[in-house]
């Protein structure tokens, strides 16, 4: 095991787009990437992609068993507000160095994909030097024409809120470090497809709690008269915080989940089916009598279509509920839907999702989050050197006090809290040479947290110039 997970940080896991983290951006899906059997996830995920500072060059098949691509990267970005307050606002310029490799390695029924990437930066406000590190690395095996093996890990240091998570919970500037690593295995016999997976999430900051989570789990799906795919899941979660403000605020979470999926074949380009699942949970605190026993169902319909290089639709609709030993919440209205046309040359994406988020399972534990998102995000290429982005999400996040401890923002008030969080991204980015390229960002954000007096809006600007070998 201790070989396999070496193996894993040294080669890994693909890494994830480059630049600014937006709450509820829209990625177009590829057409390798999307499947029209593949049924909806039972709650909304809230762990981050990992950003990296320099975007590494395109995934392609190499022509040796190693290609080493040197990255490096300088960037300047202002904030006006850069402690994110409601008033007494402080300016900073952050003047980076980023310096980093990528490797892709093909040996035929083994390809592996690594970047990593180190960022060397000088606050003006503080007039302190600091460093954060971002690796990510994936690595397959086609061990038999039945049998895939897959590792992934990742590694992200930032103290950018918006690269904490995808929602948008976390809403104060503090140094942090994620990492994450899976394990599974894609068994096929006969019409039957057997995927055991492992799942590690671990979080941690300076000054506050760290979560360490454990997912075991195993999907088997079943293909019945051609058209016809019947999934069956199975999870295991243990999910571990330490104490931040002394005795009396560690926790332990832990329980099943059982998932359930039914999906026809319409045509060769769409899919439609109906899903459910139940998870029970129990919540462990330091303090006397203070075990929380939770459950979580939802079911709905869903189906997906998609013309490579023209449309890929997702559609969920359905309804959730989360229940305690203590209380009920009442049944909501549950999605997650979207939608990316490409129209010439230009890329248009559209989302919207509400649903229930356990944060304790991938990142930083901040109970179960309802979460109601949707975004809308344009990419145009006008030449092929030169191209454009924008990106507008909002988001509204109502934690429900279950399954896990209080940040320190919400210490002393109570553990549940409403946010509203707009965010808006447009940039340009222009390809000098084959190896040298630049970009351009400017972000505005405002938040609007039941737990601060006023809202806190940031505006910031990053020039970055790229090099890519």
């Amino acid at each position: 095991m201790v070989a396999v997970f070496v193996l894993l940080l040294l080669v890994g896991a693909g890494p994830a787009v480059a630049g600014a983290q937006t709450t509820g951006a829209t990625t177009p899906p590829s057409a390798s990437d999307f499947n029209l059997r593949t049924p909806p996830a039972p709650t909304i995920p809230s762990g981050p992609e990992i950003v990296f500072p320099v975007r590494p060059p395109p995934a392609a098949r190499p022509v040796q068993l190693f290609e080493f691509h040197p990255l490096a990267g300088v960037s300047e970005e202002y904030t006006d507000n850069f402690n994110r307050t409601v008033r007494n606002r402080t300016e900073n310029f952050r003047t980076s160095v980023a310096p980093g490799m990528s490797v892709q390695m093909d040996a035929g029924t083994l390809t592996g994909l690594a970047t990593y990437t180190i960022s060397g930066f000088h606050d003006s406000s503080l007039d302190e030097l600091g460093y954060f590190n971002v690796f990510a690395g994936r690595l397959s095996w086609d061990a038999t024409p039945r049998l895939k093996l897959t590792a992934t890990g990742g590694l992200d240091q930032s103290d950018a809120p918006g690269q904490a998570d995808r929602l948008g919970l976390r809403i104060e500037r503090r140094k942090f470090t994620g990492a994450n690593g899976s394990l599974a295995a894609d068994w096929a016999v006969d019409t039957v497809t057997v995927s055991p997976y492992y799942r590690l999430s671990l979080f941690s900051e300076a000054e506050g709690a760290d979560t360490t989570s454990h997912t075991f789990g195993l999907s088997t799906s079943a293909t019945l008269f051609r058209i016809h795919t019947l999934t069956l899941g199975y999870e295991h979660l243990t999910s571990e915080t330490s104490a931040s403000r002394g005795p009396g605020t560690a926790s332990e979470t832990n329980g099943h989940q059982f998932t359930v999926a039914f999906s026809r074949d319409v045509s060769e380009r769409a899919s439609v089916g109906i899903t459910g699942s139940y998870a029970f949970r129990t919540q462990d605190e330091e303090r006397p009598d203070a075990e929380t026993d939770f459950r979580r169902w939802a079911a709905g319909v869903f189906a997906n279509y998609s013309i490579p290089g023209t449309i890929a639709l997702r559609i969920n609709v359905g309804a959730s509920q989360l229940t305690t030993d203590r209380s009920d919440f009442q049944p909501v209205l549950s999605t997650s839907s979207s939608l990316s046309y490409w129209v010439g040359p230009a890329v248009v994406g559209v989302s919207f999702e509400r649903g229930y988020s356990e944060t304790f399972a991938e990142g930083q534990n901040q109970g179960v989050v309802l979460t109601t998102g949707g975004s809308v995000a344009l990419s145009y290429p006008f030449t092929p050197a030169f191209g454009g982005r924008v990106n507008i999400a909002y988001r509204e996040n109502e934690f429900t006090g279950i399954g896990g401890t209080p940040t320190a923002i919400t210490a002393g008030r109570g553990s549940t809290r409403t946010d509203k969080v707009l965010t808006g991204t447009i940039g340009v980015s222009y390809q000098i040479l084959r190896w040298l390229g630049t970009s351009l960002d400017y972000s505005y954000s405002l938040t609007d947290s039941s737990d601060v007096d006023g809202e806190i809006k940031e505006n910031r600007v990053r020039l970055a110039l790229n090099f890519a070998f």
